[in-house]
């Protein structure tokens, strides 16, 4: 099984003809790189978090350049429970960041009032 660090791996699984076992294998990179991303933002790592939704949208335009008939519906139905999922995930690290930036900004109005 490949690494989800390493999404130039993926590519050629997408870019070969898709058989049952490579649309297999392309479920658990997703799988895997979710997993990823739900650990980074846990961690407040959001530069990783950013790295590894660049690798499944770099691997999600792939797909999408391939012909429809080579997956079947279960592959569809889970690529859509993917893209609400990423949603969730996108919709966490923006409220994290924001929070993040509305705390820098509180800690540096208390900082410029200490120092006047």
């Amino acid at each position: 099984m490949l690494h989800p660090n390493d999404p130039k791996a993926l590519k050629g699984i997408v870019s070969s003809n898709a058989s049952q076992s490579q649309i297999s294998e392309i479920k658990a990179q997703f799988e895997m790189l979710n997993s990823s991303i739900t650990s980074a933002i846990s961690k407040n790592d959001f530069a990783r978090v950013v790295a590894l939704d660049s690798a499944r949208q770099e691997i999600l335009r792939d797909i999408c350049l391939r012909a429809p008939s080579v997956f079947d519906d279960d592959f569809f139905i889970f690529m859509e429970k993917c893209a609400r999922e990423n949603s969730l995930l996108i919709s966490k690290v923006e409220d994290e960041m924001d929070n993040l930036t509305c705390l820098t900004g509180k800690t540096m109005k208390m900082r410029m009032a200490y120092k006047r």
